[in-house]
């Protein structure tokens, strides 16, 4: 299990919480409760799709794997992209970030996820996004902002 003792000695363990300790004190969490709550919306809906993926990456039988992937990539994850691709659109008809002009933890969580699963944590757009032009190009305004592109480049190479 991940953890982190913050600066006043506190340790924090579950990755979830880690990550919003951290874009708190980043300036990523939004001031407001309801685009909290939207951020965490989209951050818990990025993680539902992570037990599909782990499903299909220990699955031994490779005939079950293969009915996995296909129920994964042809029916699950192309609903979840309709609806995440909705609730960019609300914001600034999808031209800006999840919650608006503002970049926070849930684009992050939701590139994260595309990046290092479908990507391989390289920088090109993943074919899974191909059909929902704005959350292309909100995975690629993420990519551009400077500290996130420069550890893509630099990042350690890795399964996931």
């Amino acid at each position: 299990m991940p953890f982190i003792v913050s600066p006043e000695g506190i340790t924090l363990a579950q990755s979830g919480t880690i990550m919003k300790y951290i874009c708190k004190k980043g300036g990523l969490c939004p001031a407001d409760s309801f685009d909290e709550a939207t951020a965490d919306m989209i951050s818990d809906g990025v993680t539902d799709l992570f037990r599909p993926l782990s499903n299909i990456y220990h699955e031994k039988d490779e005939t079950k794997k293969e009915e996995i992937k296909k129920e994964f990539y042809g029916t699950t994850l192309p609903a979840r992209l309709e609806k995440f691709e909705a609730l960019l659109k609300n914001r600034d008809e999808g031209k800006g970030f999840f919650l608006g002009e503002k970049l926070s933890y849930a684009d992050i969580t939701f590139f994260d996820f595309f990046n290092n699963f479908h990507s391989k944590g390289k920088e090109d757009v993943p074919e899974e996004l191909e059909k929902f032009p704005l959350l292309v190009e909100h995975y690629k305004r993420v990519l551009n902002v400077p500290e996130i592109n420069e550890w893509v480049k630099k990042r350690p190479v890795s399964e996931f």
